[in-house]
């Protein structure tokens, strides 16, 4: 990866066209991308009548360089050329996500706003808002974590929840969305884009109803975008966490609401946590969905949409933990609710 990337003259030139800034001040790294294809970085913005600019005006903005002649260094090993052209693709989504749908959104299930995007021979930036002005707070990437650790057991996490009704009405914003030029299937572990891991997933139960899993996922009716990668650090926090904003959209694409309510919930929540309350996060979840279905979508049985998400939220799970098994099967996530889930879909689809 070329770390000096934002230090070029095309960068530069095309930081300050776009944004209409006189200088353009590199900031501190946000992040390195997965496996080392670029990085995520904030630049703050001078203007030449810096007292008089327009209120519109922002004082940063975030910038995305994808590297797109990086070797894949995969953490885990999986550096094989079709994850190199998986990877690739997902930014190439990613593009189109914030060009074509991410004007869309607003409130409910706020993203950043495309500010411009600049495509050369050894790669291409996407230039963001800046989503700290209204969102700053940011939680812990680690897993499991203890969202609120000092809350009452029977007390669902407000940090959860404000995820859970940004998901509701997302889902319910882009119901029966066709979602040209994003995945045809959302998210990044759905069984057609992973033939390497499931070569390597050890025989089993698991893997003898993969493909059976995977149809009943596509076979549902009610199809939407899926946000594809929503763990809880691609979320940000109003100071009061009270509402939130997603970011990272390199898997977004169709799919059935609950692929993210699985993934994202066990994102954030232990084993006991899970095995406690679930259920209710779960109502809560199609709660907030009803009533964004009824806003955005008033001649959809919101009812019906629920019943069928509902009834295939343990083969979401599964779904996931084949990946895993794959993947890596000793991964924390494969622990006790993960196998219960997984029993329970294995009588159901004897």
């Amino acid at each position: 990866m070329n770390t000096h990337w934002y230090k070029r003259t095309d960068v530069a030139d095309f930081l300050r066209k776009s944004t209409g800034a006189e200088h353009v001040i590199p900031g501190d790294s946000i992040q390195q991308l997965w496996s080392d294809y670029g990085e995520i970085r904030r630049f703050h913005l001078k203007y030449r009548h810096q007292n008089t600019a327009s209120s519109s005006a922002s004082d940063s903005v975030i910038a995305k360089w994808v590297a797109v002649a990086s070797k894949p260094e995969h953490p885990r090993g999986w550096n094989t050329s079709k994850s190199h052209r998986r990877k690739l693709h997902s930014y190439e989504v990613e593009r189109v996500w914030y060009e074509r749908f991410a004007t869309q959104c607003g409130i409910g299930c706020p993203v950043a706003r495309l500010v411009g995007s600049l495509s050369q021979d050894d790669g291409y930036l996407l230039l963001l808002s800046d989503l700290d002005h209204h969102y700053p707070a940011r939680f812990d990437t680690a897993w499991p974590i203890s969202i609120d650790k000092n809350s009452h057991k029977d007390q669902l996490s407000p940090i959860a929840t404000s995820c859970l009704r940004w998901l509701a009405n997302f889902h319910a914003l882009f119901l029966d969305s066709d979602g040209t030029g994003l995945w045809q299937q959302g998210t990044y572990w759905y069984l057609d884009t992973r033939p390497d891991e499931f070569d390597v997933m050890a025989s089993g139960p698991v893997k003898d109803i993969a493909h059976l899993l995977d149809q009943h996922l596509k076979d549902c009716q009610y199809q939407t975008l899926v946000h594809g990668d929503a763990k809880i650090a691609n979320f940000c926090f109003t100071s009061d966490a009270n509402d939130t904003a997603a970011v990272d959209f390199q898997y977004v694409g169709r799919g059935i609401g609950v692929r993210d309510v699985a993934y994202f919930l066990g994102s954030c929540l232990d084993e006991n946590e899970l095995q406690r309350n679930d259920q209710r996060y779960l109502d809560f979840y199609f709660n907030k969905l009803t009533l964004a279905l009824e806003r955005f979508q008033p001649s959809i049985d919101a009812g019906a949409v629920c019943d069928a998400w509902r009834a295939l939220y343990p083969i979401a799970w599964t779904d996931f933990y084949r990946f895993l098994l794959g993947w890596m099967p000793d991964h924390p996530k494969t622990h006790g609710y993960t196998r219960r889930l997984a029993d329970q879909v294995l009588r159901e689809l004897d």
